[in-house]
């Protein structure tokens, strides 16, 4: 399964965007969706030691699988789990 949250704005803003889109995260696979919730974390974290009006920049995506390959093609490979995640503070020049 793949899932994926965004969101862009005022901290305080995307972290209240991004707890609502995690909240509908719903991994068949219990490791993945024990991943997610760690990412959650993670996303809540960060945030929360930014200024809640600076503007942010939130990205998480992720996939996983029981069983990545098949016996034909790579046998034995196992689970597999990506997690792809960004958080960047926008700074803007005058």
């Amino acid at each position: 399964m793949s899932w994926s949250v965004s969101a862009s704005g005022a901290a305080s803003k995307v972290a209240e965007q991004l707890e609502k889109q995690f909240a509908k995260i719903n991994c068949t696979d219990p490791g993945e969706q024990e991943t997610v919730q760690n990412v959650r974390k993670v996303v809540s974290q960060t945030l929360a030691t930014i200024d809640p009006e600076k503007p942010v920049d939130v990205t998480a995506s992720g996939m996983g699988y029981k069983e990545w390959s098949s016996e034909s093609t790579r046998p034995h490979v196992g689970p597999y789990q990506r997690v792809d995640l960004k958080i960047s503070q926008i700074h803007f020049s005058v």
